[in-house]
């Protein structure tokens, strides 16, 4: 006698949490999304936006810099991130940027936690950027940031945040 087993199995991959976004409704409705950020690492975030967070200013010495914005629930303030470059179309990293940061503040229980990054910063954190246009400005950033913790603070882990932001 002859047994014939057929055997199918399925199955998806990873227990990742997913944090709801900021405004969860603009992808429910299938709205336009200006600006979206995926945060990994230390804390898990998602945030969409209608409007942009990210554009071009420039810094009291008069240089151009792209300014980006995020409104996240888990930071005191928003997350603020700015690099000073051209408004010029191209890759960007941190090993071609000179002046560069990215700073924000997370508090657990009553420990501060610093999301610190750039030039000024050590260690300085590592970013790639793909500006498609500068005005308006569009583009990706993926940016590997350290988490500092103040004196006798729990930050969690690990101590670095990954960020992936399209606006």
């Amino acid at each position: 006698m002859r047994w014939l087993a057929v055997v199918c199995v399925v199955g998806c991959g990873g227990n990742d949490p997913v944090m709801p976004a900021v405004d969860a409704n603009l992808d429910a409705l299938g709205a336009f999304v200006a600006c979206s950020a995926q945060l990994t690492g230390n804390f898990v975030e998602a945030i969409t936006t209608a409007t942009s967070c990210a554009q071009f200013a420039t810094t009291d010495g008069g240089a151009p810099v792209l300014h980006l914005q995020l409104a996240s629930t888990n930071l005191v303030d928003p997350y603020e991130l700015d690099f000073e470059i051209s408004q010029v179309a191209g890759d960007y990293s941190s090993q071609t940027v000179m002046a560069w940061s990215s700073m924000a503040t997370r508090t657990l229980a009553h420990d501060d936690c610093l999301l610190a990054a750039g030039d000024r910063f050590v260690p300085h954190g590592d970013f790639t950027l793909h500006l498609a246009s500068a005005v308006p400005a569009h583009g990706t950033l993926v940016l590997d940031q350290p988490v500092h913790a103040t004196a006798f603070s729990n930050c969690g882990t690990p101590l670095i945040e990954h960020v992936e932001v399209t606006f």
